[in-house]
């Protein structure tokens, strides 16, 4: 436990989805921080975010993001607060809105690319927090923000996961079917996946046609019939696919299905918790995609939070040429193992907890 005094920490955050990497984000870093001697209060909406706060020891308060503007009063009663840590633009807004407590301060965490007219703000906030190195180049060049001010906190995944047992690939086929995992939100910012699993899948079961590849769509969203509809059309033209919507899973179990995954398609959160547990990540989130996770495709990957924000002036190799390529014993065992310690390095739990605690200067 840290050796400074306990401080109050209030966390709006404003989410869209039922469940998603942002609300993950937000519930790990509650949790460090309660670990860290604090005391933590999430804003949020109502539903599975709350559920998933409280279980880790914070306290919620409900608000209608719609009608944020109304709720400011109220919130500031809970108060004072010794530090609020906003994340996305209307959580921003309402940071600003609340009373300024002696001796508080506010920080601000940007999770994608967009600017928030950062440059209007920044100077009322002590610190702004990017969840990836693309976004402090972001915040940087277009956001115009001085770069001291500036801390990359990025996803993370626990520690435990980087020691799941690592499998070959042939064990990952044992049972004739080779499993291709999506966890994401579907929504229209992850589209691009639908097209990056349709190659993969094609050039799974052409290089493996021994081989029955299964599906596992982990998550839902308002586009959910669009993704059924196109899934259902080419498993129609390719009898050795077969695809199953899980729906929303509790966030410990995608690691557990990544482990003996033969690949994860994600982005975000997912790409992470896909290297941890030991599969071959493909990497195509909101902004684009970072290909097969091996060689330049890593670095990218992991500069860019796995395509989910941006990748200018790098093109990724193909997708089918590096599964010609990967997908052979040996070879996938040696890919999936760097990329694994590649991860461990930089984006292990402990390490982006410490970043936290370093960022909002509580631990």
């Amino acid at each position: 436990m840290s050796s400074m005094r306990q401080q109050r920490i209030l966390i709006p955050a404003r989410t869209v989805a039922e469940w998603g990497g942002l609300h993950e984000w937000v519930v790990d870093g509650a949790a460090d921080l309660i670990a860290a001697g604090h005391d933590v209060t999430v804003v949020g909406g109502p539903g599975l975010f709350e559920q998933r706060a409280q279980e880790v020891g914070a306290s919620y308060l409900t608000i209608d993001w719609d009608q944020w503007e109304a709720e400011v009063d109220r919130i500031a009663d809970t108060g004072p607060y010794d530090i609020v840590f906003a994340h996305a633009p209307q959580a921003r807004m309402l940071a600003l809105k609340l009373p300024k407590w002696p001796g508080s301060r506010i920080h601000v965490m940007v999770h994608g690319a967009y600017h928030d007219y950062v440059y209007t703000w920044a100077d009322q906030v002590e610190s702004i927090a990017a969840a990836s190195p693309c976004l402090v180049d972001f915040l940087t060049r277009i956001g115009k923000i001085e770069p001291w001010k500036i801390d990359m906190v990025p996803n993370g995944v626990s520690d435990h996961v980087f020691d799941l047992p690592m499998h070959t690939l042939e064990e990952r086929l044992e049972d004739g079917v080779g499993r291709i995992v999506m966890a994401s939100r579907l929504a229209r910012d992850k589209t691009m996946q639908i097209d990056a699993a349709k190659e993969a899948l094609a050039a799974c079961s052409r290089l493996r046609p021994d081989v029955t590849w299964q599906l596992d769509i982990l998550g839902d969203g308002p586009l959910r019939d669009r993704y059924e509809r196109e899934f259902r059309r080419f498993t129609a033209d390719n009898p050795r696919v077969q695809t199953t919507f899980h729906g929303w899973v509790a966030p410990e179990e995608v690691p557990r299905r990544m482990n003996t995954a033969v690949i994860g398609l994600v982005a975000g959160m997912g790409g992470i918790r896909t290297l941890a547990a030991g599969a071959l990540c493909i990497g195509v989130g909101a902004r684009g995609s970072v290909g097969v996770q091996v060689g330049s495709n890593l670095r990218a990957g992991l500069w860019t939070n796995f395509g989910d924000h941006g990748t200018p002036q790098f093109t990724p190799t193909s997708i089918t040429s590096d599964l010609e390529r990967v997908l052979q014993p040996g070879a996938y065992e040696e890919a999936v193992g760097f990329a694994r310690t590649a991860a461990r390095r930089t984006r292990s739990g402990s390490v982006v907890r410490d970043a936290l605690l370093t960022a909002l200067q509580c631990g």
